[in-house]
């Protein structure tokens, strides 16, 4: 009998060891994924960044209102669109009569810069003080507009910090590869006013325009830093960005394969900064920030080095961190 009981007391304690190892090992539906680790040389539309891109990302407006090819002003949302006389023109070369659809956004905070994925930096990796980007774009009869030659369309919108000497940087709107700002030459007809309550933008092109003037670091020492993350955060799931908290500019920085870390461009030292990991694997979201100041490292390759390890938010959570900014 005692060997009855030892037996089935034996085996009551090896299926109770079984149980515990299976909730500690627990994996959804029996399926155990591996962390992707491998960081890509090269980043397609299908991997998680671009889907975390994706799913930040603002949507654009859509409205309409009537144009008869004379002079208009469309004041409508967050920003004010006035058009000239035969200020518009299809691919064919004609004048657009009729219903126009606008599609329209404002940017303007460094989390709205972030949510879109559009640091204020240009295509020469200088830092650009940021009064607004916008995207205005037109349509009619199903066909994409563009502005004549000679025209110019004006375009305001409100802001509580104005600051005077911005210039017009244009950008074409690519997922994968970011936003590349450049100024638009042409200063005649692409110019920025401070008016009483924000900005009035003379442009000559549609699509992203931006309200900014490049920072001046003649005589700043400048430094860069680098973020080491866990391993299961890669350049293929994951995004790292520095806003500067004392002025209206985010830096982006660049993924470095070989080194397996992030890595910004040339930074102005004595600045108060946070950076910021958004991170997406399988279905769950990441966030981790840091907050320092940049300075010339007293060793090493004047880099300085920040460990920084997220945590699962909700997306609506990093929604909400980044509006603060």
């Amino acid at each position: 009998m005692k060997n009855i009981l030892f037996t089935l007391a034996f085996g009551s304690l090896l299926a109770l060891s079984a149980c515990q190892k299976n909730v500690d090992q627990f994996v959804p539906d029996g399926v155990q994924t591996a962390p992707d680790t491998e960081w890509k040389s090269v980043i397609t539309a299908s991997m998680p960044v671009i889907s975390l891109k994706n799913d930040l990302r603002y949507v654009k407006v859509l409205d309409s209102f009537s144009y008869n090819n004379s002079g208009v002003v469309y004041n409508s949302g967050s920003l004010s669109l006035g058009i000239p006389s035969n200020g518009l023109v299809n691919a064919s070369g004609m004048f657009p009569y009729g219903n126009l659809v606008r599609q329209s956004l404002l940017v303007q905070k460094k989390g709205d810069l972030i949510t879109m994925n559009m640091p204020s930096v240009n295509n020469d990796g200088r830092l650009m003080i940021s009064g607004g980007a916008f995207f205005m774009g037109l349509r009619n009869n199903n066909e994409d507009l563009s502005v004549t030659n000679g025209n110019t369309l004006t375009v305001k919108y409100s802001h509580n910090a104005t600051l005077s000497g911005m210039k017009v940087f244009n950008a074409t709107e690519d997922v994968i590869n970011g936003f590349s700002w450049a100024a638009n030459p042409d200063i005649v007809n692409n110019k920025v006013t401070v008016t009483g309550n924000g900005y009035e933008v003379l442009t000559n092109r549609l699509q992203w325009v931006q309200a900014a003037y490049l920072f001046d670091t003649t005589g700043i020492p400048e430094t860069s830093f680098s973020v080491k993350l866990p391993v299961n955060y890669t350049n293929g799931n994951t995004l790292v960005y520095i806003s500067f908290n004392n002025m209206q500019c985010v830096a982006d920085m660049k993924a470095h394969v070989n080194d397996k870390k992030f890595v910004s461009g040339d930074l102005p030292v004595n600045r108060p900064v946070t950076i910021i990991v958004l991170s997406k694997q399988a279905n769950d979201y990441y966030l981790g920030y840091q907050q320092t100041v940049t300075a010339v490292p007293s060793s090493g390759l004047g880099i300085q080095e920040i460990v920084i390890t997220p945590v699962r938010s909700p997306l609506a959570n990093i929604r909400s961190y980044l509006n603060s900014l």
